[in-house]
């Protein structure tokens, strides 16, 4: 019975907080470079291979822009620092 209850508590949470059920993090710290893709896109790379994608539709982003990480593990709805404006995410893809 108790087993029950907390698999309907469990499914009850997953339901209400999809956010939380589905938020991607990974580790930034050790980035390398970034590419831009578009005007509120920029991919990450360690090396030569692309680590993640991050969608910023809340600032605007170019080639010539400055990105600092406000802490390495980023996950969706962190802050990142653009063009000395804090700036937040709204998705973080994987690419790896």
């Amino acid at each position: 019975m108790k087993k029950k209850i907390l698999i309907l508590i469990s499914f009850g949470i997953f339901l209400l907080i999809p956010a939380l059920a589905f938020a991607d993090c990974l580790d930034l710290g050790g980035f390398t470079g970034w590419v831009v893709e578009g005007s509120h896109t920029v991919v990450f790379y360690l090396g030569t291979r692309p680590v993640a994608r991050l969608e910023i539709p809340n600032c605007t982003i170019d080639a010539s822009s400055s990105i600092l990480l406000i802490k390495s593990y980023v996950c969706d709805t962190d802050d990142i620092m653009i063009d000395n404006e804090k700036c937040s995410i709204l998705t973080l893809e994987a690419l790896y």
